[in-house]
């Protein structure tokens, strides 16, 4: 009847439904990395350094050597709201001072494994490109033009190699 036959495929084993080998969750605990999303410390980076409720956390950012990153974060409490974490990770313990925060970053390289991730890089960049001059954004058009027109130009003689000539003349109007 039914009710056995979902007794009997609830009962069997399912391989492919067990839990993964690797934890990519970010949790929110002590010596997480978070980006700050909103406010007045919007785009930078705090280490969490104690959860103060499921609503808030005790974060800090000191100014770290070579890093404008981590600068100008002072130690206080920031509701979950406005954070995201990173997969980044300091071991550190609770409510840790500023001096061994700062060698703690040091020592396990925290600021490095950040500059290098993707993310990273792409709110370095945005930020860059938003901060150009009318200069440097014209030069910065001109070089998309000139690597436009260069791929355009290699598309177009593969075409013609393929015997697509029609093809070639509309991908490529020198």
């Amino acid at each position: 009847s039914k009710a056995t036959v979902s007794v009997l495929y609830c009962s069997r084993k399912q391989p492919h439904l067990k839990m993964p080998e690797t934890n990519q969750w970010r949790f929110i605990e002590v010596g997480r990395l978070v980006l700050i999303t909103k406010g007045k410390y919007e785009n930078k980076v705090a280490t969490i350094l104690d959860v103060v409720d499921q609503n808030r956390v005790l974060i800090d950012s000191p100014a770290c050597k070579d890093s404008a990153v981590w600068a100008g974060v002072p130690r206080h409490v920031a509701s979950l709201k406005d954070l995201e974490p990173t997969p980044v990770k300091t071991e550190i313990t609770r409510g840790l001072r500023v001096g061994g925060l700062v060698k703690a970053l040091d020592t396990q390289n925290t600021i490095g494994k950040w500059t290098e991730l993707t993310w990273a890089k792409k709110i370095m960049h945005r930020e860059a490109r938003a901060n150009i001059n009318d200069f440097d954004r014209f030069r910065v058009d001109r070089a998309r033009r000139q690597r436009a027109f260069c791929l355009r130009k290699k598309f177009a003689a593969k075409l013609t190699k393929a015997g697509k000539d029609s093809k070639a003349k509309k991908a490529f109007k020198a």
